[in-house]
């Protein structure tokens, strides 16, 4: 039934394409509205707005587009460039960065400072917040010391160990990390246990150390490394001097959020949580809310009080609900959409017809797609089912046959190449050795294992992936596993809560580094949802974001990695390539490898009339569509007192 519907889908494209007479285009080439509106698909519902909260693509098209950070991407090379900082400045030990705001407004005209900047990264690490991209900032020194709650000892000695203070503590307080700041001359204890936390405070504030009382806290938000010095001037300390921290703060979560809107919530008696609906929301990037229809599209509108709305190129963008990859393309075909949307996919099936196409696009996508593997849950807690399933996994029949968008077939986490990582080559099929570790886990039949099922979110492309590898599982190794489709917001709470096997998932590099994806294996990191937690791998990403050597540094990485892979707690299958569709008439989209589209630079030209010629059309295809340089800095000033 579902190869006679793509076969049918197929025929009507074909036979559409064959008979317009701008065919070497996909459906319409004039706009059906002016130029003051964009028509595109945001794929589904956002499960969060607030940048702090925000932890999925549907979401972080929106935040991007309402709120303004430090830095901003070029659109093209993703190179940063000023946003609300006008420019900025760094230590020699690449620790202290200084950054210098212009004067700008939020949407509602209350003035934007440095200090709603400050409040707004506290509170992602806040753990009140229930951030899942909490860890993102612990970055910033002592971040993840008050993420984590844990205890801080002010007033040490001079010469202090890590070692003395362990033995101080005694055996029956158990003690996962102790990290020690010699300069500032304090520690801060990672406990197993809120209990363990009580001890150790009661233990010494009573017990002297050195012939010393010590100063004994829970770690606060005043401990983090991110200060206001004034109203234009933030100063960020960082816990190491990592090479992508620009690339860090262009990233959503570290946009800020209206405190005065939020606190104006609370005092009213009302949710906090509700300062992202329509009737309440402050932003202050290019857009800013004018209607929500839910579960069927979005408006904005352009916030003439950001403080670059002058080249603001269009003034409204309606985002679509539709989830469904065909829909979409048919809804594109007739000029209702004039972008697909950069959370939407092509149906995979139609590729290599569309490719044909001069409004279509492939570029390569800095993404992963793999299977979260969770360790806790029988049978999958067993390592060697976990690789036997992996091995069995035939990754180029996938892309060649299921995906055909010249994906890279992948059995690893970390992308080859990636800012000069080595990738681990692992194998990508391996039927013989995958049935060897069945036997090795203790079944002998196949048919033993206990039931098994894979979670992924709706829409046919995830389907097929799933079906695909449910009958490789079947064939390859006698395993019968059953799939289930949930729509998103379901799939996200069951993934989160743990409630499920195995469930779909893909990685979208938030920085060009490797550490974006390592970090997602971190025990601690709200994102990793494979119940799989090593201190060993956790100090090895550590140690390795404190060297300054940059080729020990990613040897370092690249040995966590193959140990965390050997334990498989998740199944890569391929590095992603993006394959997109935009009208003749779009402008200012220029693919990149993290596909992120600034609403401001797109606009619509109206020189695209019905009936033009396939020549008139590539030619004003490629008219006006430079990207913007990249400013020239201004030299930092040393003192600045607004």
């Amino acid at each position: 039934m579902m190869a006679l519907r793509v076969l049918l889908i197929l025929v009507l494209l074909v036979a559409s394409g064959c008979n317009d007479s701008t065919s070497s285009f996909f459906g319409t080439t004039a706009p059906r509205h002016d130029d003051t509106i964009l028509w595109t698909n945001n794929g589904s519902e956002p499960e969060w707005i607030d940048p702090g909260k925000c932890g999925e693509s549907a979401g972080s098209t929106l935040v991007y587009n309402l709120f303004s950070g430090l830095l901003q991407p070029h659109p093209k090379t993703l190179e940063p460039m000023p946003d609300i900082a006008t420019h900025w400045k760094k230590s020699e030990d690449g620790r202290t960065y200084t950054f210098y705001l212009r004067e700008s407004t939020w949407s509602d005209g209350h003035p934007f400072t440095a200090h709603d900047l400050e409040w707004s990264w506290k509170r992602v690490l806040d753990p009140k917040t229930d951030s899942r991209y909490a860890s993102f900032l612990w970055t910033l020194k002592n971040g993840e010391a008050f993420n984590r709650g844990a205890t801080a000892i002010s007033n040490l000695p001079p010469g202090t160990t890590i070692e003395e203070l362990t033995n101080h503590l005694g055996p029956a307080i158990a003690v996962e990390k102790i990290e020690l700041d010699i300069e500032d001359r304090q520690a801060f204890l990672f406990l197993k246990s809120q209990d363990d936390q009580k001890k150790a405070m009661e233990l010494m504030k009573d017990k002297p150390f050195k012939d010393i009382l010590l100063e004994v806290t829970p770690a606060t938000r005043d401990h983090v490394g991110v200060k206001a010095l004034n109203n234009l001037t933030l100063e960020v300390n960082l816990q190491n001097p990592i090479p992508y921290f620009l690339s860090v703060i262009m990233f959503y979560t570290t946009m800020p959020v209206p405190r005065h809107a939020i606190e104006r919530l609370e005092k009213e008696g009302k949710n906090p949580e509700l300062w992202t609906r329509p009737e309440y929301i402050v932003s202050n990037g290019a857009y800013n809310f004018k209607e929500w229809k839910f579960r069927q599209y979005m408006l904005l509108e352009k916030n003439e009080r950001y403080w670059d709305s002058k080249n603001t190129r269009t003034r409204h963008i309606r985002l679509e609900m539709t989830d469904s990859y065909n829909t979409s393309l048919n809804i594109y075909k007739t000029g209702q959409f004039d972008w697909i949307g950069e959370n939407m996919n092509l149906p995979s099936e139609f590729l290599q017809l569309l490719s044909k196409y001069s409004d279509y696009s492939r570029s390569p996508y800095l993404a992963v797609y793999f299977y979260w593997i969770n360790t806790k849950a029988p049978p999958m807690d067993n390592p060697k089912i976990r690789q036997a399933m992996s091995l069995a996994i035939d990754r180029v029949a996938l892309v060649n046959h299921i995906t055909r968008g010249n994906q890279q077939p992948y059995g690893s986490l970390i992308p080859d190449g990636l800012a000069g990582y080595k990738g681990l080559d692992l194998p990508l099929f391996d039927p013989k050795r995958a049935k060897e570790l069945i036997k090795e886990a203790g079944y002998n039949d196949p048919s033993e294992i206990p039931p098994i099922t894979l979670k992924y979110n709706t829409s046919e492309g995830h389907k097929q992936i799933a079906e695909a590898i449910q009958q490789m599982w079947k064939k390859h190794l006698g395993i019968t596993v059953e799939i289930a489709n949930q729509e998103w917001k379901v799939f996200l709470k069951d993934i989160q809560a743990y409630d499920f096997q195995i469930g779909r998932m893909g990685w979208i590099g938030d920085y060009p580094d490797p550490y974006t994806f390592m970090e997602l294996l971190v025990g601690a990191n709200g994102n990793n949802h494979s119940n799989w937690k090593s201190p060993t791998y956790d100090n090895m990403l550590k140690e390795a974001n404190s060297l300054n050597a940059p080729q020990a540094r990613l040897d370092l990485l690249r040995e966590a990695e193959a140990m965390a892979m050997k334990d498989t707690p998740v199944i890569p299958l391929y590095v992603y390539t993006r394959s997109d569709m935009w009208k003749p008439y779009v402008k200012g989209l220029w693919p990149n490898f993290q596909n992120r589209h600034p609403f401001k630079y797109i606009w619509i030209d109206t020189r695209f009339k019905p009936g033009l010629s396939d020549e008139e059309l590539e030619r004003l295809a490629a008219l006006d569509n430079e990207p913007p340089p990249m400013p020239e800095l201004p030299q930092p000033q040393p003192e600045e007192n607004p």
